[in-house]
């Protein structure tokens, strides 16, 4: 699904910086305007905002955390935005790594499919920094049809 959540930030005139672990799924993006970084941790320091979208917890947690990954390329000011479905362990993991970075963090897994996101019809449900929500509330309306700000997360 991220494909289409990028696509559509791209058709929206935004400034996209893209990986993914197998590099010809970025090429579609590229032929539309998106910069290619070679790794997370690169898109990270390139970007104020990064957006994490994986198929599961330790996809998650290695693009976040691992070797080159986006934390190694957060600072204070900047924010990652992960829309991945993650269980709260995880997230909480990945908060804890960005944030000691001076980065701000927000969880906004997505409810919808494919074909949501390629309408721009997602429905995010967001808890974590305010600051870091009202900030990247201007992409999710581009993505979505609800960006819902829950809570405060006590993470």
């Amino acid at each position: 699904m991220g494909s289409p959540m990028a696509q559509n930030l791209i058709k929206a005139g935004c400034d996209v910086t893209v990986w993914n672990r197998t590099k010809s799924k970025c090429d579609p993006l590229i032929d539309l305007g998106a910069k290619y970084k070679p790794s997370p941790a690169e898109v990270a320091a390139s970007c104020d905002v990064t957006f994490a979208m994986l198929a599961d917890p330790e996809s998650a947690m290695v693009v976040a955390c691992g070797e080159d990954g986006a934390a190694s390329g957060m600072s204070p000011g900047k924010g990652y935005v992960d829309v991945s479905t993650v269980d709260g362990p995880t997230s909480k993991l990945i908060n804890g790594q960005i944030t000691e970075t001076g980065a701000l963090f927000l969880e906004a897994p997505v409810s919808g499919s494919k074909k949501p996101a390629e309408d721009g019809q997602l429905i995010f449900l967001t808890a974590g920094d305010k600051s870091l929500y009202e900030k990247v509330a201007p992409y999710l309306d581009i993505m979505g049809k609800v960006p819902i700000f829950l809570y405060f997360s006590l993470i």
